[in-house]
């Protein structure tokens, strides 16, 4: 833990116990909380920033290659079914 051996530990607690004396309970309760919220807060920041890698990551979905002509443009187009008359009926 950080380092610190039984005797460290043993020193900070008797240094808190005098600073803050019946106290001590309701300033462990406080720390422990904020401790809690920027820890979720940390999670969550951690999560946004790798769902925002993923999606620099992944390639752009790509339409059908059905869809995907040209016009005489050069812009992009559907695809349509042409209509051709039957030969021999121009009337």
């Amino acid at each position: 833990m950080f380092g610190l051996g039984p005797l460290e530990l043993l020193v900070i607690a008797a240094i808190a116990v005098m600073i803050y004396g019946k106290r001590l309970p309701e300033v462990g309760q406080t720390v422990g909380k904020t401790v809690g919220q920027l820890r979720r807060q940390w999670q969550s920041m951690s999560r946004e920033f790798e769902m925002a890698a993923n999606l620099d990551a992944q390639p752009a979905p790509r339409r059908p290659a059905s869809t995907r002509r040209l016009d005489d443009e050069g812009g992009p187009t559907v695809a349509s079914p042409k209509l051709v008359p039957p030969p021999g009926d121009e009337a």
